[in-house]
């Protein structure tokens, strides 16, 4: 599996590439009134209008967290395809992983590389892995000098039928 990787904070994330669209800097959003905290606001990209996750929020870091690892410089949208476009390049991961219909995207700190992991490789997360739920996470992943964590989208985005 291609991953594309990034981090937030401490944290080396990686999502399933087949899964993004694209990636760019962060942009002024509209916010969303009434939305959860978690829900940045919406983005419109070439005429695409995207509802931004700060993924932060979504991961249930404390206020602490936050601020301690302000400030924080540039930050990235790495902007998911639909299950429209991910059933047209593979069927089956678009029906099992890739159940939203919108255009969403997630708010990440930094940009990393894509690694090609071996489907062996991944283990199932542990049940107290630190700074982020169980139930976000599609497994990890034990590198050289870090763990990357596969985030599970779907969960994320609380979308049901996401594996």
């Amino acid at each position: 599996m291609l991953v594309s990787t990034f981090t937030l904070g401490d944290l080396y994330l990686g999502i399933e590439i087949l899964l993004v669209r694209e990636i760019n800097r962060s942009m002024e959003c509209t916010p969303v009134p009434g939305a959860p905290d978690y829900i940045r606001g919406m983005l419109n990209i070439r005429g695409r209008v995207i509802t931004l996750f700060d993924l932060r929020r979504r991961l249930c870091w404390s206020e602490g967290q936050e601020e301690s690892d302000a400030p924080r410089k540039k930050q990235y949208n790495v902007i998911m395809k639909t299950r429209h476009e991910v059933i047209q390049i593979n069927r089956e991961i678009g029906e099992s992983r890739c159940p939203w219909q919108d255009p969403v995207g997630l708010v990440v700190d930094q940009l990393g590389d894509v690694l090609d992991i071996s489907d062996d490789n991944i283990q199932l997360p542990p049940a107290n892995l630190k700074g982020v739920s169980a139930h976000f996470v599609h497994g990890v992943v034990e590198l050289e000098k870090k763990l990357l964590i596969i985030l599970n989208v779907a969960s994320v985005l609380g979308v049901e039928g996401g594996s």
